[in-house]
């Protein structure tokens, strides 16, 4: 049984994230072919932003107090809605209905993520273990293969067609999750045993309202800062990556292609960073990785040609794959065990608020100044970012007080 829920799992993930890799990666491509300028399109991204958050809290809200419900019912029911609205895309001409439905199918999908997330470990309480380090590494291959494939393709077909895709993967993603299934005493077991009533006692919440947090833990509220910096040009770049290429000579197939090489090579660090954490203390993979973000950004802005920009997508073997287990490591060390809660909390909002101000200020830079400016701005954040994590960041082996 543990074997066949390891497999069906970690489909899961590979179905979700070919979802996740055709709508997010190409977003920029479909949105430009339905005639919509660079403003719109990052107005629309930081709405979507926006969005998620408000649909993760009220999704969060619901399971909490709608014990009967489970998360495989509500997964299934979101990845119906994103069916229904991947066929509308079909068949709407109106521009606002178009944006509406994209913001709407595109924020549905981000918020499934933590949904599938926590199924792993809804499966530790009938006492199965899910490899979910293998599942998510099975999630970012999907996501590097589809993306050079659909560059081929898309180069062929048109961005029209991507809305068949979505709900091609939808739907390979909604069979993936209703295949879960348990044996009955597994079940009876579970329902017996398990109190829904109390929370987990790891999970422990604090009396401290974000402002007293923030008072606490300074020196980590400043470092957040620094990440909202480093990340406004990756998520720039994401984001905008067609335009970003399109003055060197870049496609679909070629976005597609760079894409490929940076995913690629996310995953055996991201697979490896217990290890890696063991030989070089988090606090300094942090810095190592801001400086990756600045090296990968830098030669994003100077590239002259398709091959640097390949070059610089390699550089994603230190910067965002690092960066982001570094960073909710170093959170979870940083704060008090009461405090773990809101500690991530922190770092969730720090990411998302980048993602929004990088959406929503990326495209009314591109309009108005094109992409060498923008890129030189998304440079010169990475290196604010850069001095905050260096100057913010420190060895947690070594302190037990966490003030500037």
């Amino acid at each position: 049984m543990e074997k066949k829920l390891n497999k069906r799992y970690a489909s899961s993930h590979f179905f979700y994230f070919t979802l996740f890799a055709t709508m997010f990666a190409f977003a920029s491509v479909f949105l430009l072919e339905k005639g919509f300028d660079n403003t719109t399109i990052g107005l629309t991204l930081s709405l979507m932003s926006i969005a998620t958050i408000a649909l993760q809290t009220g999704i969060a809200d619901y399971l909490d107090k709608n014990k009967e419900s489970t998360l495989q019912d509500t997964i299934s029911f979101i990845l119906l809605l994103i069916i229904l609205g991947s066929l509308a895309l079909f068949y709407l001409n109106n521009t606002m209905l178009i944006l509406l439905v994209v913001v709407l199918i595109f924020s549905l999908t981000q918020s499934t993520m933590p949904l599938l997330n926590s199924m792993a470990f809804l499966y530790t309480d009938f006492g199965i273990r899910i490899n979910y380090g293998f599942a998510r590494g099975m999630g970012s291959l999907s996501y590097a293969l589809i993306t050079v494939i659909l560059g081929f393709v898309l180069e062929w077909t048109g961005a029209s067609y991507l809305p068949f895709f979505y709900l091609l993967f939808a739907l390979l993603s909604l069979i993936s999750v209703r295949s879960f299934e348990l044996p009955a005493d597994y079940r009876l077991e579970q329902e017996a045993t398990r109190d829904y009533s109390e929370p987990r006692k790891e999970w422990l919440e604090s009396d401290k309202n974000m402002l007293e947090f923030a008072k606490s833990y300074q020196r980590l509220f400043v470092m957040m800062l620094g990440v909202v910096a480093l990340f406004f040009g990756h998520v720039f770049i994401n984001n905008f990556f067609i335009q970003v290429i399109t003055p060197i000579g870049g496609t679909s197939r070629t976005m597609g292609i760079a894409i490929f090489i940076g995913t690629i090579l996310e995953l055996p660090a991201m697979l490896n960073f217990d290890r890696l954490a063991k030989r070089i203390p988090v606090h300094q993979l942090l810095k190592i990785a801001a400086v990756f973000f600045f090296a990968k950004h830098l030669f994003t802005y100077l590239a002259p040609n398709l091959w640097v920009i390949y070059f610089a997508q390699a550089l994603q073997i230190g910067a965002f794959s690092i960066a982001y287990p570094a960073l909710v490591e170093y959170t979870q060390l940083a704060v008090a065990q009461e405090d773990l809660v809101k500690g991530q909390s922190l770092l969730a909002s720090a990411i998302a608020l980048s993602n929004i101000l990088s959406s929503f200020s990326g495209g009314i830079l591109l309009d108005k100044f094109g992409v060498s400016v923008t890129l030189f701005i998304a440079v010169l954040l990475t290196v604010l970012g850069v001095v905050i994590v260096f100057l913010t960041v420190e060895d947690q082996r070594k302190t037990s007080i966490h003030h500037i």
